[in-house]
C-alpha cells in the first residue's frame, strides 16, 4: 500500500500524496465481535478471525477501519509501552495492508481497564497528560513510516467533567491569567461574593443561568482544558511523525447548540471550531437520539440534527462522520426491528450528509451478541457472518461515493452567540440555527 493520505489542497477531499489520486474515506469501526463487551480485542487477539473479518470488510468496499487501542494492552504503566501490544498491532497492520484497508488508530482508552495514572483527572491531571505525551512519542515514532496507517485519532469521544480537584486548581490559574486582579473580576462577575478572591472563586453550579459571566467563563475554561489536552498530544506526535494526519473523535454534544437536559455540563467542551487549528481534519459521531427514526417525523428531526452537527464542524478542513449507525435484525429494548429498518436510517445518514462530510465510518463491522447497546444488532454482518440488508446497501453506496472527488455543499455556517449558548436555554437557539443554515427547508 503506497503513499500517505493527506488533506487535498481544496481543504475538503483527501489525496494519496504519492499517486495524486483522490481518496474518499468510506469504512467501519472495527473490533472482533467475539471478544466480549466492552470488546477485548487485544487481550483476546485472534489473527485468524481478524483475517476473516478484514476479508469481509474488503468485500463490501471498506477502505478504512477505525480501531481502538487500550491502555491495558499498550500502556499498562505510565512509562511502559507493551511490546506484546505493539506486536499485535504489527500483525493487524499487516492484515489491513493485505486487504487494502487503511487504519485510523484511536488513542488508548478504557475498554480493557482504566490505569492508575489517569488519576486524579484524565484530562486535567499532570500524570495522565504526561503519560499521553510519552505514549504518542513512542507509538508515533515507531509507525511514522507506515503508509497503511491513515491517521492518528487522539481519543474516542472525550468530554470534560464539570469539576474535580485538578480542575479547581487550574480554574484559579486560568482566572488569574484572564483577569490579573480581583477588581477586574468583580466588574465582570455581578455574582462575585463578599470576601471572594480569584484564588477562592467558586466553580458555578451546573445549571442554566442565562448570560451569567461566571458560568460563561467556566465554559471557556473547560474548553481551555480540552484544547490544552489536545495540543500536548499533537505536539508529541508532530515532534516525531510528520507523515500522518491527526484528529480526535468528538461526541455529538461537542455541538453546543443541543444538550441533553439543557444542562451546561452536558456540553462536552471539545469545541470543533477551537480544536480545528490543531487538527488536520475534524471527526464527529452521531446517533439518532431524538426518537425512533423509523417514524417519518422523527426521521426528519434526526436528519436535521445530524446535518446541523456536521455542518457546525466545518472550518475549512475535512469533516468525517466517524461514527454513525443504527440497529436491525433482532430485538432490542423489547422491540424487534427488521434489517430494512437499520438499512433505511443508515443509508439516509450517508445520503443526507453528502456535501457536508468528507468521509463515513459506520458503527460497526458486525453484530455483537454480548453488547448492551445498539451494537448488538448494529453490524454490516450478523453473528453468523452473513451480510445483512445494511451491508448490501453499504456496498452499493461504496461504488457510488468513492469513485470521484467530493463537493462541499453551500450550506451556511452562521456565527453563534457564545455566551447565550454556553449559559442559557439552547432550544430556541438550535431552531434558529436550522433556519439560518437553511437545513430545515
Amino acid at each position: 500500500m503506497k503513499g500517505f493520505i493527506k488533506v487535498h489542497e481544496d481543504g475538503w477531499n483527501f489525496v494519496n500524496a504519492e499517486t495524486g489520486e483522490i481518496f474518499v474515506l468510506y469504512g467501519v469501526n472495527y473490533f472482533d465481535p467475539e471478544t466480549g463487551w466492552a470488546p477485548k480485542l487485544w487481550r483476546m487477539f485472534d489473527k485468524n478471525r481478524v483475517v476473516e473479518h478484514f476479508q469481509k470488510m474488503a468485500d463490501v468496499g471498506v477502505n478504512v477501519a477505525r480501531i481502538f487501542m487500550t491502555t491495558a494492552s499498550f500502556q499498562p504503566q505510565a512509562d511502559v509501552i507493551s511490546n506484546d501490544g505493539l506486536e499485535k498491532l504489527d500483525t493487524m497492520i499487516e492484515i489491513a495492508e493485505k486487504y487494502g484497508i487503511r487504519l485510523i488508530l484511536t488513542g488508548p482508552d478504557h475498554w480493557e481497564g482504566s490505569p492508575d495514572y489517569w488519576k486524579p483527572d484524565k484530562y486535567a491531571g499532570i500524570p495522565a497528560l504526561s503519560a499521553l505525551e510519552y505514549f504518542w512519542h513512542e507509538v508515533a515514532d515507531r509507525y511514522k513510516d507506515e503508509t497503511t496507517i491513515f491517521a492518528w485519532d487522539l481519543l474516542n469521544e472525550p468530554e470534560i467533567a464539570w469539576k474535580s480537584e485538578a480542575m479547581s486548581q487550574k480554574w484559579h490559574l486560568w482566572l488569574l491569567n484572564k483577569y490579573k486582579d480581583t477588581s477586574s473580576l468583580k466588574n465582570s462577575w455581578r455574582s462575585f461574593r463578599e470576601n471572594e478572591t480569584i484564588e477562592t472563586a467558586e466553580i458555578p453550579e451546573d445549571q442554566i443561568n442565562a448570560g451569567n459571566q461566571r458560568l460563561y467563563d467556566y465554559q471557556l475554561f473547560r474548553e481551555h482544558i480540552a484544547c490544552e489536552w489536545t495540543r500536548r498530544q499533537v505536539d508529541a506526535i508532530s515532534a516525531v511523525d510528520k507523515n500522518h494526519p491527526v484528529t480526535v473523535g468528538l461526541i455529538q454534544w461537542s455541538f453546543p447548540l443541543f444538550k441533553a437536559g439543557n444542562q451546561p455540563g452536558r456540553y462536552a467542551a471539545f469545541n470543533p471550531l477551537k480544536l480545528a487549528p490543531m487538527l488536520d481534519f475534524v471527526c464527529v459521531h452521531f446517533y439518532p437520539i431524538l426518537g425512533d427514526p423509523g417514524e417519518p417525523e422523527l426521521a426528519l428531526k434526526n436528519t436535521q440534527y445530524l446535518q446541523a452537527v456536521v455542518n457546525y464542524c466545518y472550518t475549512g478542513k475535512p469533516v468525517i462522520l466517524e461514527e454513525f449507525g443504527w440497529h436491525g435484525g433482532g430485538e432490542w429494548e423489547g422491540k424487534y426491528r427488521t434489517e430494512a429498518y437499520q438499512s433505511d436510517w443508515n443509508t439516509n445518514a450517508v445520503k443526507s450528509t453528502l456535501g457536508l462530510v468528507s468521509g463515513w465510518l459506520v458503527w460497526a463491522y458486525s453484530d455483537t451478541p454480548t453488547s448492551t447497546d445498539i451494537t448488538k444488532y448494529g453490524g454490516l454482518y450478523n453473528v453468523s457472518g452473513q451480510l445483512k440488508e445494511w451491508g448490501k446497501s453499504f456496498k452499493s453506496l461504496a461504488s457510488e461515493i468513492t469513485g470521484s472527488k467530493l463537493i462541499r455543499s453551500n450550506i451556511k455556517n452562521p456565527k453563534i452567540d457564545e455566551i447565550a449558548v454556553f449559559t442559557g436555554d439552547v432550544r430556541e437557539l438550535y431552531e434558529q440555527y436550522l433556519v439560518d443554515t437553511g437545513i430545515n427547508h
